[in-house]
């Protein structure tokens, strides 16, 4: 499901089976390195649409959360979304942030995308795809 407002007047309704919250979790730092900034958005925001789509009802994709050095507004929204009803909280952030938690943390290993045609884009990222996918049925099956 979408953060969106269809997807969501949904939710409340399903959360036993919609119980897993999917959260990118971004390092920025907006006065250098934005073209880095774009590769980590795109890649995550590609791999974790995919499988959104795949997973379709199973699990809730929210918006990306920028942070800078202080990480505590993405474990707010996951302490939030836990009270909300969620059962499984994942983090999905570039391997180079430094973010950690109690949570499930996925690290996303990030490259440029804008130079690559569409099937090697594919080809790229479904190895980090399927592996995400893992993560969350081994979240399930706990």
């Amino acid at each position: 499901m979408l953060f969106n407002h269809h997807d969501l007047k949904e939710i409340k309704h399903q959360l036993e089976y919609i119980d897993t919250a999917m959260i990118p979790v971004i390092d920025v730092d907006y006065r250098s390195q934005l073209l880095n900034i774009v590769d980590r958005y795109e890649v995550i925001q590609m791999m974790t649409l995919a499988v959104e789509n795949q997973f379709k009802g199973r699990v809730l994709l929210v918006p990306p959360v920028q942070v800078q050095e202080d990480y505590t507004l993405a474990t707010v929204i996951g302490e939030q979304l836990k009270r909300y009803g969620m059962k499984n909280i994942l983090f999905v952030t570039p391997a180079s942030s430094h973010f950690e938690t109690a949570e499930t943390l996925f690290k996303v290993n990030v490259f440029p995308l804008a130079s690559m045609d569409a099937d090697m884009r594919e080809e790229m990222l479904e190895p980090q795809v399927k592996s995400l996918m893992r993560t969350i049925i081994s979240m399930w099956n706990k």
